[in-house]
């Protein structure tokens, strides 16, 4: 085993899908807090679907593909926090009609592409190895201005996360902070995309605090626990992948899967073992 990690240090390929993946791995796992805080979970499912619809588009007229579908992303994640929810529409039923008829757009404006323009099993399921330089750039600035947006506002966004009219009363901007969180969670599913894909992105956004959440407390030590998740299950996913060939994207999140498992595995034998000393 030393030696395959060896050897999967030494690969070159990897060297340079490593530091990409841990970022992304990091940034995830703090936005992945929120989402289960605020219980975003199905927005993030619809998000990142929808963002098909952006890729599309930037397929069929020749625009660059994060730029564009980040944009797409972040509007339809900022239409959806400004639906009115009085007019009969909840939001979950939003994000199925907007994830249903984007994914059904992006799917119609990606057949009529040349196919060999678009890696579409690499846009469903991602492919960190294949990271082109001018993705590398933009993955590196989403990197940088997600965590700052995400500190500034954290403990904001925790406070309104459990009670919000009190929040509201102390003076708190609700509604703009909402907005931003879900602009940054628009945002976030884009960085995904390259190392989990549309399909597998959810994985990354909830995995993380998921786990972390049987342990955790306050807000600062469930980010800590969601990042060393995050990292462990990224860097085990990548190994696994390089070992016997399998998609880096779905290892990863089969591996943050396990570590959720085991979380909860042991957080249930320690219940259990409370109970019956008590």
């Amino acid at each position: 085993m030393d030696d395959l990690i060896l050897e999967f240090l030494a690969s070159p390929v990897m060297r340079e899908a490593l530091p990409p993946a841990l970022l992304i791995a990091i940034v995830t796992a703090s936005m992945s807090v929120m989402v289960m805080a605020h219980r975003l979970s199905f927005l993030t499912v619809g998000v990142s679907h929808a963002s098909l619809a952006g890729l599309g588009l930037a397929v069929t007229l020749s625009l660059p593909l994060l730029p564009t579908a980040t944009v797409f992303a972040v509007l339809i994640a900022l239409l959806l926090a400004l639906i009115p929810r009085k007019k009969g529409i909840s939001e979950d039923a939003g994000t199925g009609i907007l994830f249903a008829g984007s994914m059904a757009l992006g799917v119609l404006l990606i057949s009529t592409a040349n196919s060999a323009e678009v890696d579409l099993f690499g846009l469903l399921f991602g492919n960190i190895l294949t990271i082109s330089p001018v993705d590398l750039k933009w993955l590196y600035f989403m990197s940088g201005l997600i965590p700052v947006l995400f500190f500034l506002a954290a403990r904001a966004w925790w406070s309104i996360a459990f009670d919000a009219v009190t929040a509201d009363a102390s003076g708190l901007p609700v509604s703009s902070l909402r907005l931003l969180l879900y602009g940054l969670v628009g945002l976030t599913v884009i960085l995904c995309v390259k190392l989990a894909g549309i399909v597998l992105t959810a994985g990354l956004m909830i995995l993380p605090a998921a786990c972390a959440w049987f342990w955790g407390r306050s807000l600062f030590s469930l980010w800590l626990l969601s990042v060393l998740f995050s990292l462990l299950g990224t860097i085990t996913g990548l190994i696994w992948s390089y070992i016997y060939e399998w998609p880096s994207g779905a290892t990863v999140v089969l591996a943050l899967c396990a570590l959720f498992v085991i979380s909860w595995s042991l957080n249930w034998g320690k219940s259990w073992a409370t109970v019956y000393k008590g």
